[in-house]
């Protein structure tokens, strides 16, 4: 008998751990039917903390009778599924249908486990319409070889063209008699005023003039300091793996680890921080941390200004209201570099890979049919926002409306998360669907508009790393495998220069290293990628200026 190797024994260990929360054989059970003779089909979805169990959601039912079959839930946190993943793709067990679970590099590495639908677009009348109406959903759901193996997210029509937005307590300034800032030195005299001047009244020093979603060990991420790159010309997009630093200019990829305004960039921070005016959690806290504390106890603010979504997304609907949204920082009132924003309105629009199929499902046609109904626009409305009668309001064919949220207790963001898989849903939300939505919060697109500006100083066509571009697995090995040193390197000097200081006198050695750890290489295979993405972007007649509504 062959000997167990130690990673053989270790992998059914992490099995077993991870199987009563997400099943390591994603298809345990061996029934096919059920006892009246319908079809079962597994899917594996990876949830928001705040969605219930699937079988309770209203509008599940709907789908099941759309696909003619009986659906088995596999339910797994967003927050324990790389555990999980890991365990699935390395049995090769993967469910039927997996929504939210996979990404471009996952379906690159382990592709002989998911299907091509090329060959099926013709039974999938829903899916095929939408690739012919929005081409772009095509490129992002095609893989390096040309293999169609996930489906997207698709609303055109969304609001936002970047997840990052920029807040600062309006409230405060009125207080303190301040102008809202906009420059770097405007900005740090603001919040060294709101650490001092008790801009809450509550007359305690709990003020936190500046907090930020803390860095990643892997690369920067949404709402991070890396932000204020922005005010010197660096456009930011992508936060794929292996793409920490690179950014896209008139069709080349850069990276600014490399650039003097990475350093300017570090300074202005280490700066802030030496005023005492960051929090001094910023690169501890988790998630539910960062945003505990700005919304606080909802009656006093306590965090002056912060990077997210919404106002009321991050400080909650009690006081939300008293921020604004300001546009990109000027590093100096006379710089000659035109200031862009942080963008990623291709990924919020037309987002990848958001279900894929096992190659080979238990019941084929069953499972065509239930990742086709998602693209239905009844099904599509429901999956993005919740069902019919609770969430939303069916007024008639493509017609519909939001309804406000029924629990006061919630903001209109967690009551769709709490009922709908959200923007994490395989949809197509076509430009002719007429979506109102009652909430009367401050909307992401009263947000967003704020960077037109910024945004008018970008071409979507060659100033963006695109954030879904397939990888091949050659590309991905190598990536991986230089990822490592590139990313510690990266943010352990990041965090400690920014809190420490010391980056004027190792920025040097610091290039060096960067170097001898293969950060060139990747620079061309990010080129590489990004070329073979424009040519299929060219090649269906894409142009990105006009999909998301940017003015250039």
């Amino acid at each position: 008998m062959k000997k167990r190797s130690s990673a053989t024994v270790a992998l059914a260990a992490s099995c077993a751990a991870v199987l009563a929360m997400a099943g390591c054989g994603a298809n345990s059970g061996n029934a096919t039917k059920t006892a009246d003779g319908k079809p079962i089909v597994t899917v594996q979805v990876i949830k928001d903390a705040r969605l219930g169990k699937m079988s309770s959601l209203g509008w599940v039912k709907d789908l099941e009778a759309a696909c003619g079959c009986s659906i088995k839930w596999q339910e797994t946190a967003a927050s324990s599924w790389d555990q999980a993943k890991g365990a699935q793709l390395a049995s090769g067990d993967v469910a039927d249908v997996t929504i939210g679970g996979y990404g471009t590099g996952d379906i690159a590495q382990y592709s002989s486990l998911f299907m091509d639908l090329n060959s099926h677009l013709k039974d999938m009348p829903n899916l095929s319409k939408a690739f012919k109406d929005e081409p772009y959903g095509q490129v992002v759901s095609t893989q390096a070889d040309g293999k169609i193996q996930g489906t997207p997210n698709i609303a055109p029509t969304r609001e936002s063209n970047s997840s990052n937005h920029l807040f600062i307590n309006k409230v405060w300034l009125d207080k303190l008699g301040l102008k809202v800032p906009t420059t770097w030195d405007e900005y740090e005299a603001v919040l060294k005023a709101f650490k001092t001047g008790d801009p809450n009244g509550n007359g305690k020093a709990d003020e936190i003039p500046l907090d930020m979603n803390k860095p990643d060990t892997d690369g920067f991420g949404s709402f991070q300091m890396n932000i204020f790159l922005t005010s010197l010309g660096i456009p930011l997009s992508s936060h794929a793996a292996g793409t920490v630093g690179m950014y896209v200019k008139d069709g080349k990829v850069h990276n600014y680890l490399t650039d003097n305004r990475y350093k300017q960039t570090i300074q202005f921070l280490h700066k802030l921080w030496k005023d005492g005016v960051i929090s001094k959690d910023a690169f501890t806290h988790d998630w539910s941390q960062y945003t505990s504390t700005a919304k606080g106890d909802q009656k006093t603010a306590v965090v002056g200004s912060s990077v997210m979504w919404t106002p009321d997304d991050l400080f909650g609907t009690a006081l939300g209201n008293q921020y604004i949204t300001i546009p990109t920082l000027k590093a100096s009132a006379d710089q000659s570099e035109k200031t862009v924003w942080s963008f990623n309105g291709d990924d919020l629009k037309y987002q990848a890979n958001k279900a894929v199929i096992k190659a080979k499902p238990a019941n084929l046609d069953a499972t065509l049919k239930l990742v086709d109904a998602f693209y239905s626009p009844d099904m599509s409305i429901q999956m993005t926002y919740g069902a019919f009668g609770t969430c939303v309001k069916k007024n008639g064919d493509k017609d519909y409306t939001v309804l406000k949220p029924t629990d006061s207790t919630k903001n209109a963001g967690d009551w769709q998360f709490s009922h709908a898989l959200a923007d994490g849903a395989p949809v197509y939300l076509s430009r002719d669907m007429k979506v109102k939505i009652e909430s009367e919060e401050t909307g992401v697109g009263e947000v967003d508009a704020v960077y037109n500006d910024d945004y008018a100083n970008m071409n979507m066509n060659t100033d963006v790393l695109y954030s879904n571009m397939p990888v091949t697995s050659k590309q991905q090995e190598t990536l991986t495998a230089n990822a490592t040193g590139l990313t510690q390197i990266t943010m352990s000097n990041f965090a400690k220069w920014v809190t420490e200081g010391g980056v004027e006198n190792e920025w040097d050695a610091y290039q060096k290293t960067l170097k001898d750890n293969k950060l060139d290489e990747d620079i061309k295979i990010q080129q590489d990628i990004y070329d073979s993405y424009k040519a299929r972007m060219d090649k269906l007649g894409v142009d990105l200026n006009t999909l998301v509504g940017a003015q250039h």
